[in-house]
């Protein structure tokens, strides 16, 4: 018999552990089994169409909020051509109201709650005629004109039973995010999480998990996303694992989930140490207002967890990704502006501001009512408004996040935002983003897609419009940033240039004189032709010296120095004054 386990991943990059575990505690001989992964990118006539084409005997599907709405179309759709197939589903989506989806979709006939590796495997026994359905934990299922709801079953005590996920699997994986993880659980409440609705921490044997990372560095996997809740919920497990991967000496990237309050001094010390861009942190913020954290039962101490923070970025070598979560109890619109400028003001690598979502099963949708909380009716059932924030305060919200991610979270414009946050704005960002956005609005930009070229022509359109003592030196960031973030020899249409005439020759004059590129670009003294040189570099002239930040009376020419595989520059050179004398108009 035939058994496809198959999902809709919410982009081609990401890849789905569940059915990597289930597709190993099947893998017995007595199943022929299959893993598909599609996209919600993609047309459900053609998932379907797919689906037809395996001829599964069972059809197991992982659910969560992005893809049920799909899902559930295509069950209904698929049922009605293979009304013989045994269609399962999974998954935290419908694990909270698992009657309720069999009520309402005659074409799914069982759901498995909760934890599935043990329960999937008794399904499939039961369907091959050798257990009882109705002796199996952790289901409900469709049994003639019944409906079944069977006792929930235990966690799973022992996580060695379960099998490594990856078996002979890697292959598939190329260029794709690979998750994995080390625990299940999270030590902390949140009641917003579903965390929060299992208690304790299980982990996997320690050295299981070292076993399973070197298959995973040594098959050259891109990038792991360690999905514990908690990463360092054991710090000296935490930093045995990093050790560990670290002595494996490969080019795998890690991403782990990590609270950073309560960092020892001895484990900071370490990861000042680990090299550079080998893992990344995210960090759970969500807020610094300490009524909103208590109201959602999480305990936060502002100071230290900024301080530690500051400890991480200090040594430069972990890319920190801090999150945030609008609309918790108590913070209005203002109060979140607050939160925001204490995160912004550390300069993360990234920005996430995430809505929160009353999701089924979470103890914040059970107590929406207490704080007036409006949401969607469908997945991802995002906040609409609250006591605290109205739709149009929601609304705000959306354009900032959409300009976070542009501007900051792009890595775009880092420098001329820096100068716009602190000189103009006196370190509000938040209220910078808030009038940009409006900005944004009134010319109704939100209303199309734009090439990048024409981000940087807004923003300093916006400076001529409300702060015209600027553009000039925005005029001048705004040129660094882009020719640092981009090979190009053109500029935004709106951007002033003061090259002169004689720039390519001024370029060239530089490349063939062998003591400016023996003490300014020594890797390439002897390694590359004048022609390999001038397609690595860029010459660009300023009004302002980009090092001090002074208007200068004469032009500044920088050289651009970049790579040739990320076409990013990786150094900025500042040209001697004895090659060029050209005054400023």
């Amino acid at each position: 018999m035939k058994l496809l386990l198959t999902t809709l991943n919410a982009k081609y990059i990401h890849s789905s552990l569940a059915l990597a575990y289930l597709q190993a505690v099947a893998a017995d001989g007595s199943w022929e089994t299959r893993v598909r992964e599609f996209t919600i990118n993609e047309k459900n006539e053609y998932i379907m169409a797919e689906i037809f084409r395996e001829q599964p005997d069972v059809l197991a599907f992982s659910v969560y909020i992005w893809n049920v709405g799909a899902i559930l179309e295509i069950c209904r759709e698929y049922k009605k051509v293979a009304p013989q197939s045994y269609i399962i589903l999974g998954g935290p989506e419908v694990s909270y109201n698992a009657l309720t989806v069999l009520e309402e979709n005659e074409s799914i006939d069982c759901i498995i709650r909760g934890e599935g590796e043990e329960s999937l495997k008794e399904v499939l026994e039961s369907i091959a005629g050798t257990k009882s359905r109705a002796a199996i934990k952790g289901i409900s299922y469709r049994n003639g004109p019944s409906i079944l709801d069977n006792p929930d079953r235990e966690l799973i005590a022992d996580l060695a039973i379960i099998p490594f996920p990856y078996q002979d699997q890697l292959d598939s994986y190329h260029k794709r995010i690979l998750y994995y993880e080390t625990s299940r659980g999270c030590p902390y409440n949140c009641s917003y999480c579903l965390s929060s609705t299992i208690k304790g921490v299980r982990f996997f044997p320690l050295q299981r998990v070292k076993e399973d990372l070197a298959k995973l560095i040594h098959a050259g996997v891109e990038e792991v996303k360690f999905v514990d809740r908690t990463f360092n919920a054991d710090e000296r497990r935490a930093r045995e694992i990093m050790e560990f991967i670290i002595s494996q000496q490969g080019n795998t990237r890690f991403h782990c989930e990590i609270t950073a309050e309560y960092l020892s001094p001895e484990f900071i010390s370490f990861l000042a140490t680990v090299p550079a861009d080998l893992f990344k942190f995210e960090i759970g913020i969500q807020s610094t207002c300490p009524e909103s954290l208590a109201a959602v039962r999480r305990n936060s101490n502002w100071t230290r967890l900024r301080t530690n923070i500051e400890r991480l970025q200090a040594a430069a070598n972990i890319h920190l990704h801090l999150d945030l979560i609008a609309g918790l109890p108590y913070e209005s619109f203002k109060r979140f502006g607050r939160s925001f400028n204490d995160v912004f003001s550390l300069h993360p690598d990234a920005i996430q501001l995430g809505f929160l979502k009353l999701l089924k099963g979470s103890q914040i949708r059970a107590a929406a009512r207490e704080h007036g909380y409006l949401f969607q009716d469908n997945p991802p059932y995002q906040l609409l408004a609250n006591h605290y924030l109205d739709y149009n305060d929601i609304l705000q919200l959306k354009q900032i996040e959409n300009l976070l991610d542009r501007y900051y979270n792009s890595g775009k414009m880092r420098f001329t935002l820096d100068f716009i946050v602190q000189q103009i704005y006196q370190g509000d960002a938040f209220n910078f983003l808030a009038a940009f956005a409006s900005y944004w609005q009134e010319q109704g930009y939100f209303a199309c897609s734009h090439r990048q070229e024409a981000e940087y022509n807004f923003l300093l359109d916006f400076i001529k419009s409300n702060f015209v003592e600027f553009q000039e030196t925005v005029n001048e960031l705004l040129k660094y940033d882009y020719l640092w973030n981009q090979q190009s020899s053109n500029l935004p249409s709106q951007l002033n240039r003061y090259n002169p005439e004689n720039t390519s020759q001024i370029l060239y004059t530089l490349i063939k004189d062998r003591d400016f590129v023996q003490s300014n670009l020594p890797p390439y003294a002897s390694r590359k032709s004048n022609r390999e040189l001038r397609r690595l570099l860029h010459l660009e002239f300023f009004k302002t010296d980009l090092i001090t930040g002074i208007r200068s009376s004469q032009l500044v020419p920088y050289l651009f120095l970049y790579n040739p595989r990320r076409k990013k520059a990786e150094e900025l050179i500042k040209v001697p004054g004895t090659f060029i004398n050209s005054d400023i108009n």
